[in-house]
């Protein structure tokens, strides 16, 4: 069509926010400003093949490898990628936060994150940056169970993730599917407002408590994910799993100190009141004194009244902090 575009053309045009020049080998829309990002540790299995894929939709291509032991970084820069080298590993937060700080003085529009293990569809980034190139949202999560209930995910990870999935929101008060899936874009403005304290495995929780708190809008959408042929995990399920329970539970002692404290501080003391009680009528009835009893009543009951008192100061001192 002469003097216009496609149908396809403005489809991609509207998807990228402006950038509407298509991939020859995939025809994908190409991204030109955008950076995507990959935090990698010893993935020099999977890291040249997602690089060269990445590219496919844009050559803004950055890897942050997070003191590797292998040859990650070297083939990470003969793919094509800008390459940054902690001489130390830092952890994933440690990595993600050099992102953040690599992408705040650029000039780009949005920043993806992917993982380099080859998990995660290259192909999908311009569908999980779209709504922040378009201004729908702020912080978009690929998330891998929204349109679906079956899925790939082996059943002792999907039953680990699911429990993450319920403390992150219960801490961060937002509604998600995949609070720990690593494929996630992000606009200037949460580029800027999102800072990375831990430097473990708990940055996927720890980003979207951020964003919560810094009020931007959160939304996710359908990804694939691969297992077949992907070399393994770098961090153990188990590891990760408890890591990631570890960070969540100092977010809500940071955050609601009054339920972190108060609410075992009182079933502490509700234990030790009705023990106690029982105790006292065990005596009444049958003359036998049991000093157990006392000293396990006494103390459940003094821990608790302490964690009660602990959470209400904690909880008066956050709403200070957080009104000042």
């Amino acid at each position: 069509m002469q003097g216009g575009i496609s149908t396809a053309e403005s489809a991609a045009h509207e998807q990228t926010g402006g950038d509407s020049s298509l991939s020859p080998e995939t025809k994908s829309p190409r991204l030109s400003n955008t950076l995507v990002a990959i935090p990698a540790y010893n993935e020099e299995i999977g890291i040249g093949s997602t690089v060269l894929s990445v590219q496919k939709i844009t050559k803004n291509v950055l890897v942050v490898d997070d003191g590797s032991s292998d040859a990650t970084a070297d083939i990470a820069r003969e793919a094509g990628a800008t390459v940054i080298e902690h001489e130390q590993n830092q952890g994933k937060g440690g990595a993600v936060q050099t992102i953040f700080d690599y992408a705040a003085g650029s000039d780009y529009k949005a920043l993806v994150l992917i993982d380099g293990d080859g998990q995660h569809v290259p192909e999908e980034i311009p569908e999980v940056v779209h709504p922040v190139l378009n201004g729908h949202a702020e912080m978009v999560i690929g998330s891998r169970y929204i349109e679906s209930e079956t899925t790939e995910t082996p059943l002792y990870r999907r039953v680990g993730q699911q429990t993450l999935d319920s403390l992150t929101i219960g801490s961060s008060g937002e509604s998600l599917t995949d609070t720990q899936s690593g494929f996630r874009a992000f606009s200037v403005e949460a580029v800027e407002k999102i800072s990375i304290t831990t430097d473990g495995i708990g940055v996927e929780s720890e980003m979207i408590d951020r964003a919560s708190a810094a009020d931007l809008e959160i939304s996710e959408v359908p990804i694939d994910v691969r297992y077949d042929g992907v070399d393994g995990q770098t961090y153990n399920p188990l590891r990760h799993g408890l890591a990631v329970v570890v960070f969540i539970l100092q977010l809500v002692r940071d955050k609601h100190p009054l339920v972190f404290f108060g609410a075992p501080g009182m079933l502490l003391f509700l234990f030790g009141t009705l023990y106690g009680l029982q105790g006292i009528l065990v005596y009444q009835a049958t003359g036998v004194f049991y000093p157990a009893k006392v000293l396990v009543a006494g103390f459940s009951t003094v821990i608790g009244v302490l964690g009660v008192f602990a959470g209400l100061i904690l909880n008066q001192i956050a709403n200070m902090i957080t009104e000042t």
